[in-house]
């Protein structure tokens, strides 16, 4: 998916089949949140202390945020493919019935991995944000907001992904632990949304 065009990626996404959906959607806006804060930082790096100091972390972590979001969108493909295999398994019989249903909850349960994941980066991207609107200026400050609302899409999609994914195996200690992972999501979008908001307040 790393080496697509983005015709090619539209394309594919647009065409009747199971991959890239929508946790590589999500997986692709962190990764162009991070570079929007790595783009927004490097303008930001040479300035005094402590500006230029909180600009090289950010891009230092931003930097390892995109490559671990990509990683997790190769992963969900992966991973789908799995699943899209499990439906294709015989079901003439209520044995292979039984057996295909528990192979589509399995692989389910494995797909709902990598958006939880991200979760976790998106998280972290949210946190960049916000150092970033102490630091930034000017039109620089427009793509952090971009940014965040980048951010903010993935840890929706995600979450939303996470709870389908797990549906058949509720209960279940795995798909549980999932559960929380996307706990936090309905806070992270506050304040995602909080840096949007502090962006149009000093732009204004």
């Amino acid at each position: 998916m790393r080496s697509w065009s983005i015709d090619a990626y539209l394309a594919r996404l647009a065409a009747r089949n199971p991959t890239p959906a929508g946790a590589a959607v999500a997986a692709l806006n962190v990764a162009q949140a991070a570079a929007l804060l790595i783009m927004v930082a490097r303008f930001r790096v040479d300035r005094d202390p402590p500006v230029g100091d909180v600009a090289r972390g950010v891009l230092a972590r931003a930097e390892e945020l995109q490559e671990t979001a990509l990683r997790l969108a190769e992963a969900d493909l992966g991973a789908v493919d799995e699943v899209a295999a499990a439906y294709t398994l015989p079901r003439a019989t209520e044995v292979e019935r039984a057996r295909r249903a528990e192979a589509i909850a399995d692989a389910l349960l494995v797909a709902a991995g990598p958006p939880a994941e991200l979760v976790g980066v998106g998280a972290e991207l949210v946190g960049l944000c916000e150092r970033m609107v102490e630091v930034g200026s000017g039109a620089l400050l427009g793509d952090v907001a971009a940014a965040a609302d980048a951010a903010a899409a993935a840890l929706s999609i995600s979450r939303t992904n996470v709870e389908a994914d797990i549906a058949p195996r509720r209960g279940a200690a795995e798909a549980e632990r999932l559960a929380a992972a996307v706990g936090p999501v309905d806070d992270l979008l506050r304040r995602a949304a909080r840096v949007r908001e502090d962006v149009r307040r000093a732009l204004a």
